[in-house]
């Protein structure tokens, strides 16, 4: 809160019709991106409540359809073989949700950078088959490890709503726990989020 006096021409605003104004100044925290490759029902689902969770969609396949991702600030459906559109940050959340198609390559360039949020869907056993390539291809446990899989919080899904659900729900955990931490390293210790990540971001308001 930043309390304005109206009459000081000098330290105020210095406006004709005096008197004082207080503003309410909040940061806008940026959004994390969250990553989606693949389509499909999940894949929707993933995009719409991932968007609700205050997430920058992107959704990368050669088979997905505009139309079917209206939460989507982009849809990218001329990426390479190799993912060369795939440039997650440190922040990003990266769910791979391929149907098996490309999915191990896209697994060594993840694991190649520095995001934070791995997750694959798959079953167990290509889930298996996945990890042993990326093993003979030279990555070590500490760095398979990075990857979420089975992906989302065990909540006994079932239907692809339930599974984007529970993949989400553990992407706001992650993200929360990231805030908690810095806030704890801020304060001395203490465990609450940061202001700015619990609220609903607000440039400027005004109060009289």
């Amino acid at each position: 809160m930043i309390d304005i006096d109206l009459d000081d021409e000098v330290l105020g605003a210095g406006m004709p019709c005096g008197g004082s104004m207080r503003v309410y100044v909040e940061p806008v925290v940026p959004r994390p991106t969250l990553w989606i490759l693949g389509h499909g029902r999940i894949a929707e689902c993933l995009s719409h409540l991932g968007a609700l969770m205050s997430f920058d969609v992107i959704v990368n396949d050669p088979m997905a359809r505009a139309d079917r991702y209206p939460d989507a600030s982009r849809v990218i459906v001329d990426d390479s073989a190799d993912y060369d559109s795939l440039k997650p940050d440190a922040r990003d959340f990266v769910v791979i949700a391929t149907q098996h198609r490309g999915d191990h390559e896209s697994l060594q360039r993840l694991l190649a950078s520095d995001v934070g949020y791995i997750a694959l869907i798959a079953s167990r056993k290509r889930t298996g088959l996945v990890l042993d390539y990326l093993r003979d291809a030279g990555f070590d446990q500490q760095a398979i490890s990075r990857i979420r899989a089975p992906a989302g919080i065990e909540i006994g899904a079932r239907t692809a709503e339930e599974i984007a659900l529970s993949i989400v729900g553990e992407m706001v955990l992650v993200r929360r726990s990231r805030a908690g931490k810095g806030k704890a390293r801020d304060s001395g210790g203490s465990e609450s989020l940061p202001d700015a990540e619990a609220r609903r971001p607000a440039t400027l308001s005004m109060v009289t």
